[in-house]
């Protein structure tokens, strides 16, 4: 069997009545995969690490920007010698209820369309030479939040404001030309529907066994099966949403041969049973 980790693992965010959550702190490293069901805009201010998005790896310095679709796996390592000067700003979005005040701005309307698109890549940047511009963006709308919930037109407005100080396309290269977890990545995005086998991926990928855990576990932080059991969960939580596949359907057609052991896996990743994450979830987003 496969491993399976704690409940905590997996941050699902969802805003219910709020168009946007704010925070700009100190914080600690997200070290594990995760995924929101809302936009994420992630501005480094201060601290290094590494962030790891679409099967790839970027260094996060201070005046890089990333907006994470969806949906998008992701994760966060912040370098150990770093963490205590770790700051950033993370501004989840409700972009359905943000397009439709933009519907006046079409350009701009058409960039948050593409930026929040299911499936979509992430969104990498350097804008350090902005930092003064966006640090007194964000320093605006912090002090609106700490009043109370944003509103869907400052909302809006924020990321007019903020779509101004960067370039149109991703202008920050990937540090993953040699990786080897972008190899693993790729391969598990494209096989994760079936069992497994350390071996095949050793073989297809020319690499002993060893050397591509060891590899992987170094650059991500994780183990492989602790990856893969990710993929599947979100693939699971896709179809759960928005297919009518039965829970014994979604297991299987997500690469648990199991049922049981689904639904005992999707529980303690998520923290609900299948069922019930469909019940209380799927109200709460819109189709691709």
């Amino acid at each position: 069997m496969t491993e399976i980790w704690q409940p905590d693992k997996l941050e699902l965010i969802t805003l219910n009545d709020t168009i946007a959550s704010f925070s700009r702190l100190f914080a600690n490293t997200v070290r594990y995969h995760h995924w929101h069901q809302c936009l994420e805009v992630l501005y480094v201010e201060e601290g290094f690490g590494v962030v790891i998005v679409d099967n790839r790896q970027y260094t996060m310095r201070p005046g890089r920007l990333f907006i994470f679709p969806p949906f998008t796996l992701h994760k966060v390592m912040v370098d150990e010698k770093a963490e205590d000067r770790y700051r950033r700003t993370i501004i989840h979005v409700d972009h359905h209820a943000v397009l439709k005040i933009l519907r006046d701005f079409p350009q701009n309307q058409r960039r948050l369309k593409d930026l929040s698109a299911r499936g979509g890549p992430a969104f990498v940047a350097d804008v350090s030479d902005q930092h003064t511009h966006i640090d007194q963006l964000f320093s605006l709308y912090a002090r609106l939040a700490g009043k109370g919930n944003l509103h869907a037109e400052q909302v809006a407005s924020l990321l007019l404001h903020l779509f101004c100080l960067l370039p149109e396309h991703n202008a920050a290269p990937s540090d993953d030309r040699h990786a080897i977890a972008t190899q693993v990545m790729f391969w598990l995005e494209e096989n994760y529907r079936e069992k497994f086998s350390l071996d095949k991926l050793a073989e297809e990928l020319g690499k002993s066994r060893s050397y591509l855990s060891r590899r992987f576990h170094f650059e991500t932080g994780e183990p492989i099966h602790q990856y893969l059991n990710t993929i599947r969960l979100r693939k699971a939580c896709e179809n759960l949403l928005h297919s009518p596949l039965s829970v014994s359907e979604v297991a299987a057609v997500v690469g648990f041969s199991d049922t049981t052991y689904f639904i005992s896996a999707f529980k303690k990743g998520i923290g609900e049973t299948p069922l019930q994450y469909r019940k209380n979830h799927s109200g709460l987003t819109k189709p691709a």
